[in-house]
């Protein structure tokens, strides 16, 4: 993680100090800083909300298709929020400017919470509610008063997943014309080459980063975490009047068209418009060239991950402090990791345009979300499970390999899969670290949405969006969702 940090740092320094001063303090700068916090700050609001609220919804209430709801809302998180501006500015051009860049944000980011939220609500003991209704309390009062407080973590971490996407993200903001930190830091590096004013930019947008990160783990300390095998009640009793599944379906249905009927739709068009032109040999080999350099890059960043959130849990602090730093990481744009390992990797020849660099940018760049899997998982264990196993002789490596992991592995494979499925939206670094010759799905987007050839961009956003999709129906499958839950809650067999 101290790569792209000491290249910042170098490279601030090599201005002098008034120059350094100027940068921070000119008007451009702090509008800079308000449109990217106001545009953060909207963003985690609106997606906390509805991601909550949609959580809240498939989980209490009797939809029709079930699993098939949760599917099509979890869906939208295989869509990169450039893949979204390009669908719809190519029927709106019109669509331009920050609240437009809200929109857009918000469809991309909200099914962080709802899978966040959805994992909290199935460890919720539902005998409570079942008390609080006795004691006179109605739904909203149970919900605020008993329900919230329980999953309160695992909300706050997707909140927090999406800050830093946002604060990250370099797709729509480049394509609505918004200004924030990525996208003026874009625009130094690419066009005056200033790469010491974008390198003050990049730490000051660390330093945001950082405090978010903070607030989050204050937020995460002060809450209790109970770990236990036993629950008197696993699942709510599901609401079934009129009313309420009628509004809940309607909900659900206009977030699934916005977030995913629209855009497939829109692709699936452009696609047979020009099927006839299509060089489906380049295709394929694009997608196979994504499928490649993300699976290493997930395989690498699950090697780097497995440490830290093994130690977290055992309460080292260089492990800590490991975990703020990766998170810090995490929301650096794209294109600073780009330049990071461009001047790290012509150090050394035989590592400079490799597949192999180019994986392990995907694993620093992604790698918090492979430390807050290993970490929450671990978590979850129930302690009398652990305690048990010590009591009949097992030593703590025979307890971890035949009790902790099993019960960890399904949540460690989740986030994997979180790595595997960022690292095929990620374009920045792409554009910047791949091999010569091995283009990816989404730099041939990038290539004709640029110059706005969408009609050509059509084939590779459907296809990218295909891919993902795999790994994000892994993610939410609801059989290993529900092996997972009678593991925890004392059903399953661990044998």
């Amino acid at each position: 993680m101290a790569i792209p940090l000491v290249y910042l740092v170098r490279r601030a320094l090599d201005s002098e100090s008034q120059t350094l001063a100027t940068v921070v303090m000119r008007r451009k700068t702090l509008e800079i800083f308000v449109t990217t916090l106001t545009l953060t700050t909207l963003v985690v609001a609106l997606a906390t909300i509805i991601g909550v609220a949609m959580a809240w919804t498939l989980h209490n209430v009797a939809l029709p298709f079930p699993n098939l709801s949760r599917a099509l809302v979890i869906l939208p998180i295989a869509i990169p929020s450039y893949v979204f501006t390009f669908c719809w500015i190519s029927l709106f051009p019109e669509l331009q400017g920050f609240w437009a860049a809200v929109f857009i944000l918000v469809l991309s980011t909200t099914p962080f919470v709802i899978l966040a939220a959805l994992s909290a609500l199935r460890r919720v003991d539902w005998s409570q509610h079942e008390v609080a209704q006795t004691l006179g309390l109605n739904t909203f009062a149970t919900f605020f008063q008993v329900t919230l407080p329980q999953i309160r973590n695992s909300v706050t971490a997707g909140s927090l997943l999406v800050a830093l996407y946002v604060l990250s993200d370099f797709g729509a903001v480049s394509l609505l014309g918004v200004d924030t930190f990525t996208r003026a830091i874009s625009n130094l590096y690419r066009g005056s080459f200033d790469r010491s004013t974008a390198a003050v930019l990049a730490l000051i947008l660390v330093a945001i980063s950082g405090i978010i990160i903070s607030i989050e783990s204050r937020t995460r300390s002060h809450s209790k975490n109970f770990r236990s095998s036993s629950r008197i009640i696993n699942n709510p009793q599901l609401i079934r009047n009129f009313k309420s599944r009628a509004i809940a379906s309607v909900v659900t249905l206009v977030y699934v068209l916005l977030g995913l009927a629209f855009p497939l739709t829109l692709l699936i068009i452009r696609f047979f418009s020009n099927a006839a032109v299509i060089d489906y040999s380049n295709l394929l080999r694009a997608a196979l060239s994504t499928i490649i350099a993300s699976l290493l890059g997930a395989f690498v960043a699950l090697l780097l991950a497995l440490p830290v959130g093994i130690l977290v849990q055992q309460g080292s602090s260089l492990a800590r402090f490991a975990d703020k730093g990766v998170l810090v990481v995490h929301a650096l744009p794209g294109i600073v990791m780009g330049l990071a390992l461009v001047a790290f990797g012509s150090e050394f020849g035989w590592l400079y345009q490799t597949l192999g660099l180019l994986a392990f940018a995907y694993a620093l760049l992604f790698m918090a979300k492979s430390v807050g899997a290993v970490r929450t998982s671990l978590s979850r264990v129930p302690q009398n499970l652990v305690d048990i196993s010590a009591t009949l002789g097992q030593t703590r490596s025979q307890t971890f390999r035949r009790i902790v992991l099993p019960l960890a592995a399904p949540g460690i494979l989740s986030g994997t899969l979180l790595v595997f499925l960022a690292a095929m939206k990620e374009l920045p670094a792409t554009l910047m670290l791949h091999p010569t010759g091995f283009e990816t799905l989404a730099t041939e987007m990038w290539t004709y949405t640029s110059i706005f050839r969408f009609s050509e961009a059509a084939p590779y956003a459907l296809a990218l969006v295909l891919v993902a999709a795999i790994p994000t129906f892994l993610i939410n499958r609801p059989d290993l969702v529900n092996r997972s839950d009678k593991y925890v809650s004392g059903e399953g067999d661990l044998s």
